[in-house]
């Protein structure tokens, strides 16, 4: 018997044991939404080869290279359950009495939440002197937001109101400018004009927050096959720290684009871009990795993949790209 009463007390230790290992495996998880709400939920996605997707975040540069399909996958930290995950389509081309119109479609995925933004995109060109074209660009579309924490189990009898699943829509409107003169480039860009609060309960702290990018770059010829192409870009976001890419390409013949790059206390890359693969198609890698200690310690990569179809350049196509001039 004694043996027995010692066995049974050393079962409800265990027991016991278990429940406050699954509470605080909960209590991270529930964190974990928390910190995803508030975090990532109240940023625009990062995108390492935004310099070949850019009126994603300038509606000014829709329709300036031509009639064109951009498809864009990012897998941040690799590996990781619930990491972010952003799937990005758009859709430019050039119009008549100096217009360019363009769609994208942009989807995040993080934890237990997603968001989907859809804009209309429209530009229009200014030509200021012999070289030097400016193109201002507005955007309209808004944001569908959706998030089930109910995923998140407690281990209690008490109705937890921060479970309840959320839906929304949020309007909004953005603008752009692009300048271009010779072999330089110059972007000023704000994607979303107004705060929205997603939610007004328990559940729900975050907003989407203005967003405000300046950007440029060079391209300056080695010799008849080489060239650089640096650039930089500047993102501000309302309540936290200016983020910086820090961005060189190498090209060979304009054709072949190896690349490397820095986001300021962020992370890490390296970049290939390859033109005509066949006939109007490009294609474009990057390899990601994180320098912040928070996230260096989880020894994940992220993996981008771009694809561009220039219809203008496919064989029977009656538009082309639009010239610069």
């Amino acid at each position: 018997m004694r043996g027995g009463c010692i066995f049974t007390d050393f079962s409800v230790k265990k027991i016991k044991y278990i429940i406050e290992i699954k509470e605080m495996k909960n209590i991270i998880k529930y964190s974990l939404f928390i910190f995803s709400l508030t975090l990532f939920s109240q940023q625009e996605s990062f995108y390492t080869l935004y310099q070949y997707n850019m009126n994603v975040v300038n509606p000014a540069f829709a329709g300036t290279q031509g009639e064109m399909i951009t498809i864009l996958d990012r897998n941040q930290w690799a590996g990781l359950e619930g990491a972010p995950r952003t799937l990005a389509l758009s859709y430019s081309r050039p119009m008549k009495n100096n217009l360019g119109l363009g769609v994208s479609i942009v989807s995040d995925k993080v934890f237990i939440e997603k968001q989907t933004f859809a804009y209309i995109d429209f530009s229009y060109e200014l030509q200021v002197e012999e070289k030097t074209t400016v193109y201002l660009g507005l955007k309209a579309g808004g944001n569908f937001y959706s998030a089930d924490p109910s995923v998140l189990n407690t281990y209690s009898d008490i109705s937890d109101p921060s479970q309840i699943s959320i839906s929304s829509f949020n309007p909004n409107i953005g603008v752009g400018l692009y300048a271009k003169r010779d072999n330089h480039w110059f972007s000023f860009s704000i994607p979303r004009l107004f705060n929205t609060k997603r939610k007004d309960d328990l559940a729900v702290t975050a907003k989407d927050r203005v967003h405000t990018y300046i950007g440029g770059g060079s391209e300056f010829s080695i010799n008849e096959d080489f060239s650089v192409k640096p650039s930089l870009m500047f993102r501000k976001v309302r309540g936290l720290p200016i983020s910086t890419d820090i961005t060189n390409f190498v090209s060979y013949q304009n054709k072949y684009d190896l690349g490397l790059s820095i986001r300021t206390k962020a992370a890490f890359s390296v970049m290939l871009f390859l033109t005509e693969i066949y006939q109007g198609f490009d294609l474009g890698y990057a390899y990601e990795s994180p320098t912040a200690d928070k996230f260096s310690e989880l020894g994940k990569k992220t993996h981008e993949i771009l694809l561009r179809i220039k219809l203008g350049s496919r064989p029977g196509s009656k538009s082309g790209p639009k010239s610069a001039k």
